[in-house]
């Protein structure tokens, strides 16, 4: 197996990004927190807190919420898939399915949940989050 061959590269880089869902899986199963399926996309968000040093929680419970990442500075952060969470850059509100508007009345009451109880919460957006070289801060676009 080559390292270096990008396929082998993406196999390892998944590998280890299910090999922290699952240690995260078993913890919540001690501690009572919500267990949750694995996303790519919060693993691909994971990795780049990993490579600049930022210091995360996975699946960060705030009342009847369960957040995508706590971070420091009492940031919470939801990563989006452009679809499901009908990405307003590329969805018009009056052609959404009902499946979308559902799941943007429960990103709003989750966003208000969190601003209630003096949190910020930063929406990452899946087509953001593809972009080569993009940056935690970037995403997050950091005061």
């Amino acid at each position: 197996m080559e390292p270096g061959r990008p396929d082998n590269r993406r196999r390892a880089e998944r590998a280890l990004a299910w090999k922290r869902h699952l240690d995260a899986r078993r913890g919540r199963r001690v501690t009572g927190r919500p267990a949750r399926a694995y996303n790519n996309l919060e693993a691909r968000f994971a990795r780049l807190c990993e490579l600049e040093g930022i210091e995360y929680d996975w699946q960060f419970r705030l009342g009847r919420f369960v957040y995508d990442f706590r971070l420091p500075g009492r940031v919470l952060v939801e990563v989006h898939g452009g679809w499901y969470h009908a990405d307003p850059r590329r969805y018009l509100p009056d052609a959404l399915t009902p499946a979308q508007q559902r799941t943007i009345v429960h990103d709003l009451r989750k966003r208000l949940h969190a601003a209630e109880r003096g949190w910020r919460l930063k929406v990452v957006w899946e087509r953001d989050l593809a972009r080569p070289g993009v940056s935690v801060r970037e995403l997050l676009g950091d005061d």
